[in-house]
């Protein structure tokens, strides 16, 4: 029997854990939540190793690139990406939530503090400054992973601008830690079908199906825009620049959106993304070690579609119309913010409050959905893990084909 479990895929020994969890979470209920510490100790596991593991895999990605103009070309596609999708899911979101309205209806008479304006939400030059430590060890030890990204970016940038003779032996090093870590996670993540297994117990065990009563109508209204996203941006972007199937990457993807299904963290889900984008898709190191860390961290399109869907719920909700210019601001605020919000799990609340606050929505509302923010952040994380996926393969296939280009133009020259 444990020979035959040994040749199961991890993915489907994840998404076997994960049905039987839920399933008897919601048969047996709360004594479930008594297993939850397993869940915990596995992700606790993952998350002791995300520092040092981005640390070394963005600084072996940036390192290993041939010159500082390939960095750039890479670099700025896969950031133009980003903000691309974020702004699109944040426009989609709004259209969404614009037309089916589902504010209405939801009688909210609690008074609560309406702000004037953003600028002390945002406090934006102190965000950008906040991004930039005054001392890496204390970043470090505190888990920023924010300043820990650009910390890594910048010891990447000064490799590749070393001689040669110092680069080589520097750049090695890191390509070996990179590889130990690996190695590690690849231990952890045995541990997987356990973990996911006690967590979704847990979670069905303690709420049971009655928590999608109240806020069915706001749930229904999050999925939706985020399947329009998967859909026209993700896969649209697949087939334009990769010309990938749409169903092949799902089934291919398939370990990445259940293990962000069942942990809900994009953190817990990068080494998975990066075994993922190298087996299933071949994509190459040189891209995925940047690409899928930084996305973790900045890509967060989920986050800005429940951002921006929160908002127009609870102005619906209250009775606030907001004119064209009020959804403009609506769009940056939520791409800035989700830009912002880290990539383990409950920091998605602490946007809600901030992009709500930012429009004087009722913080009282966000309390609602936080006691329900599982079954969102199941959605979320899911969207912002599958595009960083998808603009990784994208950047793959266009730096691919620029290479090929380059090969074919050499070749018909010296003839």
């Amino acid at each position: 029997m444990f020979k035959s479990l040994k040749n199961v895929k991890l993915s489907t020994q994840i998404a076997v854990a994960m049905i039987i969890g839920s399933i008897l979470g919601l048969v047996v209920g709360e004594p479930m939540t008594q297993i939850k510490f397993l869940g915990d100790i596995w992700l606790n596991l993952m998350k002791m190793v995300i520092v040092p593991m981005v640390i070394f895999i963005v600084v072996k990605g940036i390192s290993s690139m041939d010159s500082p103009k390939t960095l750039g070309r890479i670099g700025l596609r896969i950031a133009l990406f980003y903000g691309f999708t974020t702004i699109a899911a944040s426009i989609i979101a709004i259209v969404v939530t614009k037309v089916f309205k589902p504010g209405l209806g939801f009688q909210f008479e609690k008074a609560t503090e309406v702000f004037d304006s953003t600028k002390e939400v945002l406090g934006f030059r102190e965000y950008i400054s906040n991004l930039f430590s005054s001392n890496m060890f204390v970043s470090f030890y505190n888990g920023d992973m924010m300043q820990v990204l650009i910390i890594s970016i910048i010891i990447g940038l000064g490799i590749v601008f070393l001689d040669d003779k110092y680069r080589v032996p520097i750049n090695a090093w890191f390509v070996n830690m990179s590889e130990l870590f690996m190695s590690i996670i690849h231990l952890i993540m045995k541990l997987a079908p356990i973990g996911v297994f006690a967590l979704m117990a847990a979670s069905l065990g303690k709420y049971g199906l009655d928590m999608f009563a109240t806020m069915a109508k706001m749930l229904g209204t999050f999925y939706l825009a985020s399947l329009l996203q998967v859909l026209i941006i993700y896969f649209g972007l697949l087939w334009i620049f990769a010309k990938i199937n749409p169903i092949s990457f799902m089934r291919k993807s398939t370990a990445t959106w259940v293990t962000a299904i069942s942990t809900c963290s994009s953190a817990a889900v990068i080494p998975v993304n990066l075994r993922v984008s190298k087996e299933e898709f071949d994509v190459s190191d040189q891209v995925s070690s940047f690409s899928i860390p930084f996305g973790a961290q900045f890509n967060q399109d989920g986050g800005a579609v429940l951002s921006a869907v929160v908002i127009l719920f609870s102005a619906q909700a209250i009775g606030v119309e907001f004119g064209f210019a009020e959804l403009i601001q609506m769009v940056l605020i939520c791409t800035m913010i989700s830009a912002g919000s880290g990539a383990i799990p409950g920091g998605g609340v602490v946007r809600l409050m901030i992009t709500s606050a930012a429009f004087g929505m009722p913080l009282e509302i966000v309390g609602l959905v936080a006691a329900f923010y599982r079954f969102f952040d199941m959605g979320t994380t899911s969207m912002s893990v599958l595009g960083d996926l998808s603009a990784t393969v994208v950047m793959d296939r266009l730096e691919k084909n620029r290479l090929d280009k380059n090969k074919s133009s050499k070749i018909v020259e010296s003839v």
